[in-house]
Order: C-alpha cells, then structure tokens, then sequence
C-alpha cells in the first residue's frame, strides 16, 4: 500500500470515532427545541413565568423558573379538594354531609351563591365540584371553612411542599392588598400534580380515584386547556387574576402521559403566554407519543408490551 493510502486510512480510521461522538440524538435535539420554544415565550412575555413539564412515561422535567413563587389565584383550589378526601378517609361519609350554600365569609354572592337559595344545601363532594369545575368562589370559602385553612397548610407542608400556602379565602380583597397571597411555585405545583397522577397522596387509592374524577369533568376552555384536543382526558385547574393566569393539568396523552404548570404574573398577556407554553408542550409530548429513540412511532398496543418488556 502507498503511503498516501496508509495516511488517508489512518486519518478515517481515527476521525470515526470523533464523528460518533458528536452526532446528535434526535430525541436531545427535539428537547433542545422545545427548550428554546419556552424560552421565547418567557422572553416575549413583560410579566414573571414559570413552567413545569413532567414526563410521566420517564420522569424527565423540562423547567423554567422552578423556584420562582407566584399568586395561584384559583389552582390553589387543587389541595383543598385533596384535605377534603383526606377528611373523607377518616371520617367515610364525611363528603356526603350536606352544608348550606349560604354566602361564606363576607365576600359577596358571586358565581353560582347568587342563583342558590340561602336555605338550600349541598354535599360537601358536590361542593368541590362547583370549586374545581366552575371554579365557584363561594363554594371554596365553605370548604375553606369546613376544613381549616391550617389543615390544607398542613397537609402541603407534610408533602415537602415548602412554598405553596392557604393563606385567604377567596375574593378577600383587604387581605390581597396587604400581600396575604395564595401562593406557590411551578415546581412545587408540578409535584403535587405529579402525585396526583401517580395516586401518591395522604388518601387511599379510592379517594385519589375520586378527587382526580372531579378534576377530569370536562370544563369550559381555558387558556392552558384549550391547546389539547378535547378527546384528551386532563386533570386540570385554572386559575386567574388581574394580572395571573396560571394552569395546572394532567394530560392523558395515550402513551405519553404529562403534567404540566404554567404560572404568570406581573402581565398583560398572560393568557395567551399560558395558552403558547401549554401548546408547545402539547405539541412536544405528542411528537414523542408512540415513538422510539429515533422518531419512528409504531400502534400503542405494539408500544405498551415494548415497554413493559423494558420495564425493571
């Protein structure tokens, strides 16, 4: 062999290794992508964001200001509706008890309190309902006086949720003026949700059933909810406020089921920041649906047994 050969192979034979190296996995640079797109919805967006994407198929997290705590205008309304069935396990029956849908804590009779007589009543369960669906305010203040604010403390507090806090009632004007904000992080949002999703709550595995069926009753299209296809079931809490729009959801994506929390605050935009984000990850998680490492999807059922043989 001449010695040019000898160089040219030499040369390939030591470049191939280099060349493997540094070729990229299809599956980072999607990330990469979907990274880049929160990015620029962060950047775009004048006010303070914060979002939390979990990936229930691998427990990936794609985050942007994680630790950030915003108000949680009405989302905080998700772990009252969990001290409630915590109540129900110790007390079974307790959801079913029947309370006066009279005006709770001096607030005003907005939403449904204006069309319920003063002498009518509700079960505590149907209660919720209004709270999660309609995001009914008077129905929250009765359930905040039935249990205690310092027992849905409690109850975050005892899940490692150090930043999200009960601390008004709704539509308690004077206490938001004076900063006595609901509050909490994306990231301790997103695991709450996370644990709801896994049924890894301080309640039995029916009460986890229940709470997260009340949460899945299909509501009114809300930034944040509206991007996923209605044939999806979510899990999903909206919240609003002069100023804060925030969603937190389950999505049921078959094959690649997420959660996510998307908060804001300090905007003008907010809803169409939270719708933007929520659509970015819709599309991201779908993109990985029934998927390999490599892009090709193949049938569900052809994916759930790959994944179960793969599974420890």
């Amino acid at each position: 062999m001449k010695p040019s050969f000898v160089v040219a192979a030499l040369t390939l034979a030591l470049a191939a290794p280099a060349q493997a190296q540094t070729q990229t996995d299809p599956h980072k640079d999607l990330r990469a992508k979907f990274e880049a797109k929160l990015g620029e919805i962060n950047k775009d967006f004048a006010g303070s964001f914060g979002a939390v994407f979990v990936d229930l198929a691998d427990n990936s997290t794609i985050q942007i200001n994680p630790n950030m705590v915003l108000a949680t205008a009405s989302t905080i309304k998700v772990p009252i509706l969990i001290e409630l069935f915590r109540r129900e396990d110790a007390k079974p029956g307790f959801v079913k008890e029947q309370r006066p849908h009279a005006v709770s804590g001096g607030f005003g009779a907005g939403g449904m309190a204006r069309l319920i007589s003063k002498d009518s009543s509700l079960s505590l369960e149907d209660t919720a309902k209004l709270m999660i669906n309609l995001s009914e305010n008077n129905a929250t203040n009765i359930l905040i006086d039935e249990l205690g604010m310092e027992s849905v403390n409690k109850l975050t507090a005892g899940m490692g949720l150090k930043t999200m806090r009960l601390q008004r009632k709704m539509q308690d004007r004077d206490s938001q003026a004076m900063g006595r904000e609901n509050i909490s992080s994306a990231g301790d949002a997103a695991a709450l949700m996370t644990r709801i999703a896994r049924c890894d709550l301080p309640v039995t595995k029916e009460s986890c059933a229940r709470l997260r069926a009340i949460m899945e009753i299909p509501q009114p299209d809300h930034p944040g909810k509206d991007p996923i296809p209605g044939n999806i079931p979510i899990a999903f809490k909206w919240g609003g406020l002069e100023g804060v729009s925030n969603a937190w959801g389950i999505v049921n994506l078959p094959d690649r089921p997420y959660v996510y929390v998307i908060m804001t605050s300090f905007g003008t935009n907010n809803a169409d920041t939270v719708r933007a984000a929520s659509a970015a990850g819709f599309d991201y998680y779908s993109r990985l649906a029934r998927a390999n490492p490599y892009g090709s999807r193949v049938a569900a059922d052809v994916m759930a047994k790959a994944r179960a043989k793969q599974a420890p």
